[in-house]
This record gives structure tokens, sequence and C-alpha cells, in this order.
């Protein structure tokens, strides 16, 4: 069972063919508000970091680096704290979504780049590489999404000074120019700072995976299946139990 747009992609990328059936809850959307409340503490990381270092969070210009379902509600939620924020995606959709969103969306990241001051990045693919870090404006802050393997190319840090400066964020330099950036939690998923508490939501993708047990033992699940999701039925079923324990009358 894989619970993460990150983790699907990762197996349908392999090729790979699987003797037992693979069920995914990652593109549920019983899991949309758990994937805007986590845009939501990513933000809130971001901005008790930048408290933590006399600054603040409406100082800043933002540009998110994936318009995903993640990434999609860390611009919401920025642009409702009044942060100017523009959009990047290698996707023509994603574009075309956040665009009529009321984004302002680059094709090229460079451009995206150059427009920030604070990058929160939440593709999964490994969007920031060398050339991207070289066109960052010095003191930028650095954020992402999930792990820094994910976001980051192999050695694209290298080439920096680490000045560690709490436990939250480190300081990388460049002779060149004398540039630097920060990097918030070492470039991992800046949420797990502050424990990523995202309330009685997550219990709704919770409850897609016992549905999707249910389906197992059941037999519902055919042997080989790929990437196979649980039915609009049990889902409905889900969303019915978790409001009648959540919802006011």
């Amino acid at each position: 069972m894989e619970g993460t747009e990150n983790g699907v992609q990762k197996y349908e990328a392999s090729g790979l063919e699987y003797d037992l059936p693979l069920i995914t809850v990652a593109r549920s959307p019983l899991k949309l508000p758990e994937d805007y409340l986590v845009g939501a503490g990513v933000v809130f990381s971001v901005e008790a970091t930048l408290r933590e270092q006399a600054q603040i969070l409406q100082s800043r210009s933002a540009c998110v680096i994936g318009y995903g379902r993640v990434g999609s509600g860390v611009a919401e939620v920025l642009r409702g704290r009044g942060i100017p924020t523009v959009v990047h995606d290698v996707s023509p959709l994603a574009m075309a979504e956040a665009a009529a969103r009321g984004f302002r969306v680059y094709r090229r990241l460079d451009d995206a780049l150059r427009q920030s001051n604070l990058i929160i990045s939440a593709t999964g693919s490994r969007a920031i590489n060398p050339g991207a870090l070289s066109v960052l404006r010095s003191g930028t802050v650095v954020a992402t999404v999930t792990s820094s393997d994910d976001e980051f190319t192999p050695g694209a840090l290298r080439q920096y000074r680490k000045v560690p400066i709490s436990p939250r964020v480190s300081r990388f330099e460049s002779d060149e120019r004398r540039r630097y950036f920060w990097l918030v939690n070492e470039g991992n998923a800046a949420n797990f700072l502050d424990d990523a508490v995202i309330g009685p939501a997550i219990q709704l993708i919770e409850g897609e995976k016992l549905a999707a047990l249910k389906e197992l033992a059941l037999g519902v699940v055919p042997r080989g299946a790929f990437r196979t999701e649980v039915t609009l039925e049990r889902r409905e079923v889900v969303a019915r139990v978790w409001n009648e324990h959540f919802l006011e009358d």
C-alpha cells in the first residue's frame, strides 16, 4: 500500500511487475484535506524559522516549485497571508490550473527563481540543481515539502560552505560574489520541524487504508493488480463515518 504521490511515481517509473496487489491512496479525494494542511504546515514552519532569525514572512516574495496537491496548498496559503507568490511547474496542466487560479506562472524555473527570495519546492523530482541554486538571490530562504534526496540533485550543495545557524536552519555560502542562501531543516520537509500535526483530517486517509485492507481481505483486488484504488462507494462510506464523528450537527 502506497500513501504518497512521490512513492507512486517511483513505482510507475520503475517499470517493474509485481506479484502482489499495489493499492494507492495517494491520489484519493480523501487525501486532499491532508495535502492542503501539509501545505499550511510547511508555511507555518517556514514562518517560525524566519521569526527565530528576527525576520517576518511578509518581507518575502515566494516561488512555489511544483503545483501539485501539496504545492498548490502551499501557494494558496502563502497568497492568503499576503505574500506575492509565483509558480513554476513542468506540467502544462498544472501551469494552466495555477494560472486559472490567479497565480503568475513561469515556464522557465530560472525566471521564477529570480523573482523571489523564498523558495518552496514541492516536486519530489529533484527540481533543485546546481543551475537553479546559482540564480538564487543572495539571502533567499529555501524549503521543501519532502526529503532532500527527492528535491535536490545529488551533489547540488557540494559547492557551498555550510554554516549551521540553529537546529532549524543553516546558511550555505558561496565565495562567488559572497552569495548565500538559507536552507530550512537541511532540505527535508519543513513541517517536520513542528511535528507535522494536521488534526482529524488524517483520519480520512487512514479510514481509506482500512477500507483497502478490507478489499484485500475479501479478494476484491486481483492478484498482480497495479495501482488499484479503493472504490468510490467505499470512499463515500469512509467520508460518511468521518462526518458523523467530526462534524457538528
